[in-house]
């Protein structure tokens, strides 16, 4: 594959002519390492809309599979609000909460397997507790981030008033996080990577992705509040979904040596 884009040069009299790039490009390459024209990955292998479709394509058929594990994910999940509502006056109890339950939640991350072949149920999410650990110390990582944030953009605990435009601030930088951190999970279990090492190589590794990894968590996520709606029975479908499908913009990422730092 060589690069299409079109660049300058000088010919032998010092004038400039366009002439395409031309350069050899590896089938992974996002852009050209020569002129810097984008290559097509971000509008295919790496779209988050192609992984989204290809994905549910090959889930619909198994989704079955996955129901006893939906039905454990959807106590652990209820139970995480309402606790997480029951506290929500308080911020230094609330994130006490957040703290232990959501670990709970990202586990099922920690399969080490395709989960299109290595299905979502009870039995892995038990063989997972053990990377409970790790997973905590991401969680905290977070917790404090989202403080930082919180003591930055509104003053909390110092008694300062602040500028309303930093609380559209705040929004954007947790956006922006979100989108970050989408892999560390898997960069944590699968490549037995520490969590600050993990969040760094993903912060490197989506420097051109990260739209990409927030449109599909955007996209995954309001999937799963649709099966909510859909008299709760929808999640039986939407919460193994929702991992699957980052599981599978992970590989894709790794697919394309993004973690290669």
């Amino acid at each position: 594959m060589k690069c299409s884009g079109i660049i300058k040069v000088k010919n032998k009299q010092g004038k400039q002519r366009t002439r395409v790039c031309g350069e050899k490009l590896s089938e992974h390459d996002i852009f050209c390492h020569s002129c810097g024209y984008p290559t097509n990955a971000l509008s295919t292998e790496l779209s988050a809309r192609k992984s989204f479709g290809e994905t549910w394509q090959i889930f619909k058929g198994i989704r079955s599979n996955s129901y006893m594990f939906a039905i454990l994910m959807i106590i652990i999940l209820g139970l995480s609000i309402y606790l997480a509502i029951l506290t929500s006056n308080n911020y230094l109890y609330n994130n006490l909460v957040l703290l232990v339950m959501v670990p709970f939640l990202v586990l099922p991350l920690a399969g080490k397997e395709d989960f299109t072949r290595d299905f979502l149920t009870v039995g892995t999410y038990f063989r997972n507790l053990k990377y409970y650990p790790a997973f905590f110390l991401f969680v905290l990582i977070n917790v404090l981030y989202f403080f930082l944030l919180k003591i930055i953009c509104t003053g909390y605990l110092l008694g300062l008033a602040t500028d309303p435009i930093l609380h559209l601030v705040r929004l954007v930088l947790s956006i922006y996080w979100i989108a970050i951190v989408l892999p560390v999970p898997f960069l944590i279990i699968r490549e037995g990577i520490n969590p600050f090492r993990s969040i760094y190589l993903a912060y490197k590794a989506g420097e051109e992705t990260r739209w990409q990894q927030f449109y599909l968590v955007l996209g995954a996520g309001l999937t799963v509040i649709l099966g909510a709606l859909v008299f709760v029975v929808g999640l039986l479908v939407t919460i193994p979904f929702f991992y699957v499908v980052l599981e599978d913009y992970y590989k894709r990422m790794k697919k394309y040596h993004l973690f290669d730092i």
